[in-house]
């Protein structure tokens, strides 16, 4: 499995985006990686009990790009983003060895 990348807002992203008084308390990550997850996925995905807020877990899933976007605008900047829809996941303690592949490719 490749090295995982943190994607925390570093307090500097964070002074640009947000008004002084809130930089201190604005998200630490972007809010569009939250995953929310209804009874049916957590039924799906068999997890009997809920985990305690603040415990870390490991989601390992596969995705399916659905939209591609690059952008120059007149004032100089450009954006680039893509979209992903996760179609397969697994949800297992952060402690559990995971196999990638063979989570994801069970039949």
């Amino acid at each position: 499995m490749s090295k995982l990348t943190n994607m925390k807002v570093d307090k500097a992203a964070r002074e640009k985006a947000y008004a002084p008084s809130m930089v201190e308390d604005g998200p630490a990550y972007p809010w569009v990686l939250n995953i929310s997850l209804d009874d049916e996925a957590l039924e799906k995905l068999k997890l009997e009990a809920l985990p305690e807020a603040g415990e870390s877990m490991m989601l390992v899933a596969k995705v399916k790009v659905t939209n591609v976007s690059s952008t120059d605008s007149s004032e100089g900047g450009k954006r680039r983003s893509v979209s992903l829809q996760i179609t397969d996941m697994c949800l297992e303690d952060a402690g559990e060895k995971v196999e990638a592949a063979g989570k994801l490719y069970q039949e």
